[in-house]
């Protein structure tokens, strides 16, 4: 018998490592529509590579994908799927026609960490949501590291390491794992004792057929959970509220509203209501920190709560979340040329994201100060199949000028016509240029706003991924900032 792993990017490389490591009993078969810097067999499939163990390593691509079906399916015990293969690809299509399980790289992570621990108890947070599961999972890692378990936690899954890498190591405990819908498309028993949900919104619906599909898949998260485990749910966000009072976890909501959420922000502080759970109602001061932009807040409230559920001490999250500095290409601020400031906001690849940043910006700025600017927002990436209606008010209320790029430039502009000016541009780099000179004095002439770039599409009509994006944005405000240094 033998494994194929469909897919061989991050993910599906890592499998194979483990399974190399682990000396498996049965061969790899190994699928990818492109494999570059590997070996292709010829026609008859010749082994390619061995495992440690001798056990041979198959690898395959479009060009030779009918020797893979007419010599090898019918001896494939399952197939562990990377996330960015997508469902309807036609070698998951053939091994469900022929009965052979599809696991999505989580679940087989999971089956492996279950054989491996055995007796042992690992405390699994999983987090997922459209916007901000990446600055959820990275505040739990910092408050983890603070309370000194970093050595025996490990942080990974849709963020950076592969959960298999961490759960192929013995060393390992605890697990925080950023959990994307891709990831979940193909999970059977996997159970995180909390799983959190930030929000749902539109996105991802070129691969979905629609939002409920979307959704659905993200609610696979608390399939199997029961009483003992916990389920932090977002109050402010109706798509993970409702959940309450659904599923089989116990659910815990954070939010703004005092009266109706076990954890909220208020007084400067995350206030808890926990003690039939945790024996105390602690507070976590927010004094001291510097980022307190609404979505940073809820980011941090859940991680708080799943936190402090999990038992880290309230003083380690309190000082993880004094020094923490928010992640790359959300709303950073990235510098200034005069009074015109410059945001990368590049992860922001779907409108609600796009929303939250305006937000952000309209009450505060790098200086502390409060109220509403001048905002030129550089819109446009990949289509998604999204809609982008929702951001019409948003940037009516909020943008004086957008200057649109990419694929999705003529949809987007379809929408916001009339509730802005409207700009176009070729790459980035005529677009930052662009936006400064509207602000400068071209056409809007005070000299004074912000520049943000939060696309609200993906980034791979044009990038490699979202943060190159980002980088490109930022060198191309350093060439216009010495440029105009020097004028």
């Amino acid at each position: 018998m033998s494994i194929l792993i469909l897919g061989y990017g991050k993910t599906g490389r890592a499998v194979d490592d483990y399974l190399s490591d682990s000396c498996a009993a049965e061969d790899v078969l190994i699928y990818d529509d492109v494999l570059p810097g590997v070996p292709v067999p010829a026609v008859d499939a010749a082994p390619s590579a061995s495992c440690r163990d001798g056990k041979n390593r198959f690898f395959f691509n479009k060009t030779d994908e009918e020797t893979l079906f007419g010599k090898y399916l019918g001896g494939v015990s399952r197939c562990i799927v990377s996330p960015g293969i997508e469902r309807g690809h036609k070698v998951i299509s053939r091994l469900r026609r022929s009965g052979i399980p599809v696991l999505s790289e989580i679940e087989f992570a999971y089956e492996e960490l279950m054989k491996k621990r055995k007796d042992k108890k690992s405390r699994i947070i999983a987090i997922t949501g459209t916007n901000g599961k990446t600055t959820a999972a990275t505040l739990c890692e910092s408050a983890a590291a603070v309370a000194g378990l970093s050595g025996k936690t490990f942080t990974g899954g849709n963020l950076g390491v592969p959960f298999i890498t961490g759960a192929g190591n013995g060393k390992f405990e605890d697990f925080i794992l950023e959990i994307s819908s891709f990831q979940l498309e193909w999970i059977y028993d996997f159970k995180p004792d909390i799983a959190v949900l930030l929000n749902v919104r539109d996105d991802h619906l070129d691969r979905y057929e629609n939002f409920d599909e979307y959704r659905l898949t993200k609610y696979k998260l608390f399939k199997n959970q029961g009483y003992s485990d916990f389920a932090v749910l977002n109050y402010g966000d109706y798509n993970s509220a409702i959940l309450k009072g659904v599923i089989g976890s116990r659910a815990v909501l954070f939010g703004f509203d005092e009266k109706k959420c076990d954890v909220y922000f208020k007084d400067d502080a995350i206030n808890f209501k926990l003690k039939d759970i945790t024996g105390s109602d602690d507070v976590i001061s927010l004094e001291n920190m510097r980022d307190k932009r609404k979505f940073v807040i809820e980011d941090m409230m859940a991680a708080a709560c799943s936190l402090i559920l999990s038992g880290v001490p309230t003083a380690a999250v309190r000082e993880a979340f004094e020094n923490y500095r928010l992640l790359s290409h959300r709303v950073e601020y990235v510098g200034s040329i005069g009074d015109i400031e410059f945001y990368d906001d590049s992860k922001a690849t779907n409108p609600a994201a796009v929303i939250s940043a305006l937000e952000s910006l309209r009450f505060s700025d790098s200086a502390g100060s409060v109220g509403k600017r001048d905002i030129v927002l550089i819109l446009g990436g990949k289509d998604k199949g999204l809609d982008y209606e929702s951001l019409a008010l948003p940037v009516r209320e909020n943008v004086r000028a957008c200057v649109l790029i990419g694929e999705t430039k003529e949809i987007i502009a379809g929408v916001l016509n009339g509730h802005a000016e409207l700009l176009f541009a070729g790459d980035m780099d005529e677009a930052v240029k662009k936006s400064f000179d509207f602000l400068s004095g071209g056409l809007a002439g005070k000299g004074v706003g912000t520049i943000l770039l939060s696309p609200a599409s993906s980034s791979f009509d044009m990038f490699k991924d979202y943060g190159e994006r980002g980088d490109i944005f930022k060198r191309c405000y350093a060439r216009l900032k010495g440029t105009s240094e020097h004028d």
